[in-house]
């Protein structure tokens, strides 16, 4: 599989400006985790309270066209695709630019919708929460794993079939106006792929940010 580096490379810069400048995270003390308020950890299944549809509305709004993340998402993963002339049909030109921007931004809006409208469906959970656990093993398990599980309507982990739909389903769309030659199947796996990747490092550093926003503070005096 051919890997498209100036994109892996703009997606992890997208991920740090993300984290560090706009991350939403409630910064969680080791002492506070698993004792805070239900909707800054990650709720147990006696005590989870599943989402409404108003819950449901508000969320795709923000995560598709309110939060900041969504736009550097778009805009730096159309950077990547500027870098790499993807596709090479389309050019380098500066003129080419906007049009991939558009792209990408369709691209990550149809799969949030698959995802959102999906999940209300299967009665899935589209948040992201801190784990309440301790310990670096457990809190990167809980924030690798968020790509592929989420909580039912009882608040019990299942698989994130939305989710992964929402993955996958985007690029597949994407190549209805690509160049032929780029495949819903063989384009639209490769590129639900690396979404899963960078989707998993988002959730690491968001996991972590309390910590690594400390320590950059620390760094920095």
């Amino acid at each position: 599989m051919r890997i498209n580096l100036g994109r892996c490379l703009a997606a992890f810069v997208a991920v740090i400006i993300f984290t560090f400048a706009f991350c939403s995270t409630p910064a969680l003390g080791q002492d506070e985790r698993g004792t805070d308020a239900p909707e800054k950890v990650l709720p147990l299944a006696t005590n989870y309270v599943p989402m409404t549809t108003e819950d449901r509305w508000k969320d795709y709004v923000r995560q598709n066209f309110t939060q900041p993340g969504a736009f550097f998402q778009t805009f730096f993963t159309a950077l990547g695709d500027q870098t790499g002339n993807v596709p090479s049909e389309w050019g380098k030109g500066l003129g080419a630019f906007p049009g991939r921007v558009g792209s990408e931004f369709a691209r990550f809006t149809i799969g949030g919708t698959i995802k959102s409208a999906m999940a209300a469906g299967l009665h899935e959970d589209t948040r992201v929460y801190p784990c309440p656990c301790r310990g670096v093993w457990g809190r990167t398990v809980h924030a690798v794993s968020r790509t592929i599980l989420t909580n039912d309507q009882n608040g019990k982990r299942t698989l994130d079939i939305a989710g992964l739909a929402g993955f996958y389903g985007g690029p597949m769309v994407m190549t209805s106006w690509y160049p032929r030659r780029y495949t819903p199947l063989g384009y639209g796996v490769r590129q639900g792929n690396l979404t899963v990747g960078i989707t998993a490092g988002i959730y690491w550093i968001r996991e972590f940010s309390p910590e690594l926003k400390g320590l950059f503070r620390h760094k920095s005096r």
